[in-house]
């Protein structure tokens, strides 16, 4: 029995230590280290090492979004150094993972009725302000309007994430 909570420990700590590095589950339940650098609509391209200033870069202490960084390294920029790079399909990985992929990437693919919300709430709000500039309403009063429409696709989106409509990777990605 001893035996048995050891290798359960072990690998526990495997798994962790793999997510704590950045990583995606593939089909097999294998998870794939590294950040994205590069996203098509059929290949993923992971970074492993990611070194920023001597510090390894974590899902907790990464500041940029993984766009950014790409840009940077596509640049040959300093500081970022990836040590390695490998291009994977996409297909290896559930349609979950592709979602979080994309979003770690900085392009989150969220349903077409989740965009068409964001869409209206910032057209409205960009109506307000313009209504505002030509003294039909006072400023107050678009900023109050606009104030409310953006607690509302707060609302909105948090409850899309509670529902599982989007992922919380997602969630982050488009802001708001």
């Amino acid at each position: 029995m001893m035996g048995r909570s050891i290798v359960s420990t072990i690998i526990f700590l495997y798994a962790f230590s793999a997510f704590a590095e950045g990583g995606y589950t593939n089909h097999a339940g294998n998870v794939v280290a590294g950040w994205p650098v590069k996203l098509t609509a059929k290949q993923v391209s992971l970074a492993e090492g990611v070194v920023t200033n001597g510090c390894r870069l974590t899902t907790n202490g990464c500041s940029h979004s993984t766009s950014h960084l790409s840009a940077i390294a596509s640049a040959k920029a300093e500081p970022f150094n990836f040590s390695t790079t490998n291009t994977y399909p996409l297909s290896i990985f559930p349609e979950s993972e592709q979602r979080r992929i994309a979003a770690d990437f900085g392009q989150p693919r969220v349903p077409v009725a989740v965009k068409r919300a964001i869409t209206g709430a910032e057209k409205a709000m960009a109506r307000s302000r313009k209504r505002a500039e030509k003294g039909l309403c006072t400023k107050e009063e678009s900023d109050d309007f606009c104030a409310k429409s953006a607690a509302a696709l707060k609302g909105y989106l948090d409850k899309q994430v509670k529902d599982g409509v989007i992922t919380p990777a997602e969630r982050k990605a488009i802001g708001h």
